[in-house]
């Protein structure tokens, strides 16, 4: 196909410079994307604040009641140790509980936990407070449905537009939620582990060096192997941590090394 010169000119000219070099156009006018592959992620006090948060949990609440038909639920919480994670577990319970939801607050445990517990019990939904292996200075919201499986695609869309829309809805005179710390619904989660396995497995002797970087994994890791046969070390060097729990395999005389 030939192109004239005059109409090659009058598209280069109706084009910003961005779209002349082939470089993406963002609206800065339209509304960011809230959900990621992976739920929402980024970094706290830029795109994750505690206001957000709040207004996650509230209409995650929402669109998950009227998806159930229902007028209140469960709704399953956990988190990982970065220091964001206790605020933004505070904003998510406090927009849950305002929606009528009760949560369950598991506390530090890994990710499977929380979409373990949600299968398995009669929550609505679980979420999760974790960046995985992004930044520290990041953080995430990944959201769970009643099957334990990550959030379907359009109540992710129809929160996140709710959110956009900047809707307001009245609380008062409504019924609130509550939230209960339950840590020790972990067991449950350490007990489906097991179940692979059999009774016939037997560690009872044996020597396992665990590095757990003071991550999610931290808490179910020492309840799970932590006894008299049993030396949890963690390397806190994260740096170095191949190197030494390597050292520390041979040193112990250990049969596996594991880093969670």
């Amino acid at each position: 196909m030939v192109v004239s010169s005059d109409s090659f000119l009058k598209s280069l000219i109706s084009k910003s410079p961005l779209e002349q070099s082939g470089c993406e156009v963002i609206d800065v006018n339209q509304p960011r994307r809230l959900f990621g592959t992976d739920g929402i992620r980024g970094k706290v006090g830029q795109l994750l604040t505690p206001a957000l948060a709040m207004q996650v949990g509230f209409w995650a609440g929402k669109v998950l009641t009227q998806s159930a038909q229902c007028k209140t639920g469960l709704f399953i919480m956990g988190q990982d140790s970065r220091c964001s994670s206790d605020m933004l577990a505070m904003s998510l319970a406090a927009g849950l509980t305002a929606a009528g939801l009760e949560v369950w607050n598991v506390g530090l445990c890994p990710t499977p936990t929380v979409a373990y517990l949600t299968h398995t019990t009669d929550a609505l939904g679980g979420v999760m407070i974790s960046a995985s292996h992004n930044p520290p200075q990041d953080n995430g919201i990944k959201f769970f449905g009643a099957d334990g499986s990550k959030l379907a695609l359009t109540l992710q869309q129809e929160i996140e537009a709710a959110i956009h829309q900047n809707s307001v809805e009245d609380v008062t005179g409504q019924s609130w939620g509550r939230q209960y710390f339950r840590p020790e619904l972990t067991q449950a989660y350490l007990k489906s582990l097991q179940i692979p396995f059999g009774p016939e497995l037997n560690l009872q002797g044996m020597r396992i060096v665990l590095d757990l970087a003071w991550g999610a994994a931290t808490q179910v890791g020492f309840q799970r192997n932590t006894g008299p046969n049993c030396s949890p070390f963690n390397a806190w060097v994260l740096k170095s941590f191949v190197c030494t729990i390597s050292r520390m395999v041979l040193e112990l005389m250990s049969i596996v090394g594991l880093l969670i």
